[in-house]
């Protein structure tokens, strides 16, 4: 059971701690961070057993991913313009490239007996590619919040546990446009960990959820 916390995220963290669930707050300064920039597999060996469907003959989980974060950076740059979306795109897959990450999915492992994946870049790194152009300013202005500004915490490797049967997500800290994009980061993280597993039963319950939808 995951719950998703915009408001008063602070009202289920009693309840969780009682029944040995696992409380996350996702806010500026919190010890708790989501890599929004992680490629994860997704398909656990029962659901590759139950699709009949090999690991390599998966779709590109790369660009997976870079769709996923195309939605996380519209959330954040709302006014993005087409040649802008073009040029980040290119710079996802340039930072990716720079840690042996390709279209290849068993690029994401250190080796392909080992089942370990690669260590996987940050928010800092795409920073530091956007930089490179002049064209890409203003994006590497606004990613730099989460670099160097207020937002850093999330500038880090994923360090939480979503094995726990009770999972509260708090994101009720998070303001403005932060709302929303901390909710991409929560359910992007959330949904990876649903869809790889259909053996096993789970909800997501998101409160308040008119919060994020404009109403």
């Amino acid at each position: 059971c995951f719950i998703v916390a915009p408001i008063k995220g602070h009202e289920f963290r009693r309840a969780c701690n009682h029944i040995g669930g696992e409380y996350i707050r996702l806010a500026p300064g919190s010890p708790h961070c989501i890599n929004i920039m992680e490629v994860r597999h997704v398909t656990s060996p029962e659901m590759e057993l139950i699709d009949e469907i090999a690991y390599g003959e998966m779709d590109s989980l790369l660009a997976r991913k870079i769709q996923q974060l195309m939605t996380f950076f519209g959330l954040l740059i709302p006014d993005m313009t087409n040649e802008e979306e073009q040029m980040l795109d290119e710079a996802l897959v340039k930072t990716y490239a720079k840690f042996g990450i390709t279209h290849d999915n068993s690029s994401i492992y250190e080796d392909s007996g080992s089942g370990k994946v690669k260590t996987m870049p940050i928010l800092g790194d795409l920073y530091e590619v956007l930089k490179e152009s002049p064209l890409t300013t203003r994006l590497a202005t606004i990613v730099s919040r989460f670099v160097t500004g207020s937002a850093q915490s999330f500038n880090r490797q994923s360090n939480i546990n979503l094995s726990n049967r009770y999972v509260v997500l708090d994101i009720s800290e998070l303001k403005g446009k932060m709302l929303p994009v901390g909710m991409m980061i929560a359910l992007d993280y959330v949904w990876d960990q649903i869809k790889a597993d259909r053996t096993q039963r789970k909800a997501i319950f998101i409160d308040e959820i008119w919060q994020l939808i404009g109403a």
